[in-house]
C-alpha cells in the first residue's frame, strides 16, 4: 500500500512539474512575441522616418528644378525680344525643351505627391541633369549673343563695349562646360572665336590708340606753330 502511495504521489509531482514547464513555457513565448513585436514597430517607425526624409528631399530637389525652369523661361523670353536674328532658331529650340522640362517636373513631382516613389529619387536626378543640360544650353547661346553684340560694337569703334561683351562671352563658356560636357565642341570652338576676336579688339585698340597719339602729337606741334606765328606777328607790329 505504501509502495501505491508513493507512486500516486510521484506521478503528481511529475504531472505538476509538467504543468508547471508548460505556464512557463507560455509566458516565454508571449515576451518573445511582444519583444518581437516592438522591434518590428520600432523598425516600422524608423523605414517611415527614413521614407518621409527622402521624399522631402526629393521633393525639395523637384521644387529647386522648377525654380530654375521658371529662370531660365523668363531669360529666355527676354532674349528673345532682343530680336538678334542669329539667335532665333536657338532661342525657339531651347524655349521647346524648358516647356517639356517643365511638364516633366510638375507631373513627377505630382506623382511623388501620390505617393509613387519607388524610383523617386532616381527620376529627380535624372530631370536635375536635364536641367543643368538645358542651362548649359542657354549659357552658349548668350555666349553666341555677346559675340554678335561686340561685332556690331566693333563696327561702331566702340571698342570698350566690344571687349567687354566678349569677356563676358568667355565667362558664359566657362560656365557651360562647368555644367556638362556634351557642348564641348560648340563651347570649344566660341571659346577660340571668342580669343580671336579678344585679341583682334586689343591690338586694333592698339593701333587707335597710335593713330590718336599720332594725331595728338600733330595738333600740338600745329598748335605751338600757330602760337610761334602769332607771336612773331605781334612782335613786328
Amino acid at each position: 500500500m505504501e509502495i501505491i502511495i508513493l507512486c500516486i504521489a510521484a506521478l503528481a509531482l511529475v504531472v505538476a512539474v509538467v504543468a508547471y514547464c508548460r505556464s512557463g513555457a507560455s509566458r516565454n513565448q508571449r515576451a518573445v512575441d511582444r519583444a518581437r513585436d516592438d522591434k518590428i514597430e520600432r523598425l516600422t517607425a524608423t523605414a517611415k522616418r527614413a521614407a518621409d526624409s527622402v521624399a522631402a528631399h526629393v521633393r525639395a530637389g523637384y521644387q529647386r528644378s522648377i525654380r530654375i525652369i521658371d529662370g531660365l523661361q523668363s531669360r529666355v523670353a527676354a532674349l528673345k525680344q532682343e530680336a538678334v536674328e542669329e539667335l532665333r532658331g536657338d532661342l525657339r529650340r531651347i524655349a521647346q525643351t524648358l516647356d517639356v522640362l517643365a511638364e516633366r517636373a510638375a507631373r513627377e513631382l505630382k506623382d511623388l505627391k501620390e505617393g509613387l516613389e519607388v524610383t523617386a529619387t532616381e527620376a529627380e536626378i535624372g530631370l536635375r541633369l536635364a536641367v543643368d543640360e538645358a542651362k548649359a544650353r542657354l549659357k552658349v547661346i548668350q555666349a553666341k549673343r555677346e559675340l554678335v553684340l561686340a561685332r556690331a560694337a566693333v563696327l561702331r569703334n566702340d571698342l570698350v563695349e566690344a571687349e567687354s561683351r566678349v569677356v563676358a562671352a568667355l565667362a558664359d563658356i566657362e560656365e557651360a562646360l562647368a555644367l556638362t560636357a556634351n557642348h564641348y565642341t560648340s563651347a570649344a570652338a566660341l571659346h577660340g572665336q571668342a580669343l580671336e576676336m579678344l585679341a583682334a579688339i586689343r591690338a586694333k585698340a592698339v593701333t587707335v590708340k597710335t593713330s590718336l597719339d599720332a594725331l595728338i602729337e600733330r595738333s600740338n606741334h600745329l598748335l605751338h606753330e600757330m602760337g610761334s606765328a602769332a607771336s612773331q606777328e605781334r612782335a613786328a607790329a
